[in-house]
């Protein structure tokens, strides 16, 4: 008999919750507040960047060991030691008084408490809760980030109004111990800890039958030590690169960028926001993985992502520069779900937590480079060209790499 109620729906909405408030008022405000901070503490742009870019590396490159303490301590008790760490860092960097401090307060801590609470749980509760539905749900998870990262733009500008930088990062941490409490409350890891199976479909010994199992019984035989020497490992790699990088460094300097050309500072963090709304419907689209193969889905991603990156150059015009912030939200909006449906759909269920944490703590690495970069190149040169150009030919060589991946089918049997 199919169960009166399948929790994996309430573990879609608490995921989401989770990932939203957990991950884009860190995300998204460090780039609001920025002219606030640097006039307040005298930090350059430089410094800006980095802080933001030891962030991004650092939520991503404890990936690997968000997978293994998943795999040692449960999805529940990790998440919610990740939203206690956040918490601590964001009360922390409510008190700075020098770029030093923020690189501990926000940098490490709260890129290490972002990282064990946020991306990899996020991706594995869809992936463990559903198969035909997958795509779709990662997207939705995901859309929870979109909706709020769109909310966070007015709610920081009204804080600015009212109050100060400081009490905005009060505020997120206090949200991150809510989170804590949530995730320890509903998360469960498994369909199966719960007498049910994935899609909450009538459990096998009972005559239900799933299609998409036959594939999925392929994939689920690859173990991550044999998934990481595959070709389409390293080409996941690129692709990893190539959709992050341009996202956190537009994040870390928009609001900079587009006052330097002569746009208003309310209109500055109101394309923000756009970008974090635009995003949502990226995240959507990014379940196409359901019905095409979702490397050629996140293929087109990387190149209108591509195109975007390359259209800040010419943002000083508003519809250029909305048509910009579009296209960056959009592509890494359908990039950003189809990436751990690749890994997914190529290496299965047992191997999820540790190839997506080993692929982030490489790929941050590289992609956290990028704000930093961007911001000594301002700093030298005066300008973002060189940054933009850049970035914009890493999209396009991610995508090429999309576009040549295939299924690896079955894992070598072992000699």
């Amino acid at each position: 008999m199919r169960p009166s109620f399948f929790y994996g729906w309430l573990i879609v909405v608490t995921a989401g919750l989770c990932y939203g408030f957990g991950m884009s008022p860190v995300y998204y405000s460090w780039s609001i507040f920025a002219p606030s901070l640097i006039a307040d503490l005298g930090v350059g742009r430089g410094d800006v960047g980095g802080v933001f870019g030891l962030f991004t590396a650092l939520f991503q490159s404890v990936g690997v060991l968000v997978g293994l303490a998943i795999v040692r301590f449960g999805l529940r008790s990790v998440m919610v030691a990740g939203f206690c760490t956040t918490t601590a860092g964001l009360l922390f960097l409510s008190t700075a008084d020098s770029a030093l401090d923020c690189y501990i307060g926000f940098s490490i801590l709260g890129g290490i408490g972002v990282g064990f609470s946020t991306i990899v749980p996020a991706q594995t509760l869809g992936q463990n809760w559903f198969l035909r539905r997958r795509a779709l749900v990662i997207g939705v998870i995901f859309a929870f980030g979109g909706v709020v990262g769109w909310l966070v733009a007015p709610v920081d500008a009204w804080v600015l109004e009212h109050y100060q930088w400081r009490i905005g990062w009060i505020g997120i941490a206090g949200v991150s111990m809510v989170l804590a409490l949530l995730a320890g409350a509903l998360v469960r890891e498994t369909p199966e800890s719960m007498g049910q199976v994935r899609d909450g479909a009538v459990p096998p010994t009972e005559g239900g039958r799933d299609d998409a199992a036959p594939l999925a019984a392929i994939s689920d035989r690859w173990t991550a030590a044999q998934a990481v020497r595959t070709p389409q490992f390293a080409l996941m790699l690129v692709c990893g690169v190539a959709y992050s990088a341009p996202f956190n460094t537009a994040v870390a300097h928009l609001t900079l960028h587009l006052t330097d050309v002569g746009h208003p500072n309310a209109v500055a963090i109101g394309l923000v926001g756009t970008m974090a709304l635009i995003s949502i419907g990226g995240r959507v689209m990014g379940a196409a993985g359901d019905w095409i193969s979702p490397q050629w889905a996140l293929a087109v991603a990387l190149a209108l992502e591509g195109l975007g990156a390359g259209g800040l150059l010419l943002a000083a015009d508003s519809t250029l520069a909305l048509v910009a912030v579009a296209l960056i939200g959009l592509g890494f909006g359908m990039a950003y779900i189809s990436v751990p449906v690749v890994f997914s759909h190529f290496f299965g269920r047992k191997a999820f937590s540790v190839t997506t944490g080993i692929r982030m703590t490489i790929t941050g690495v590289l992609a956290g480079l990028g704000p930093w970069l961007a911001g000594l190149a301002f700093d030298a040169t005066g300008s973002y060209t060189g940054a933009f150009v850049g970035l914009m030919l890493v999209c396009w060589a991610g995508g090429a790499c999309a576009a040549a991946m295939r299924h690896p089918g079955s894992p070598p049997r072992p000699i």
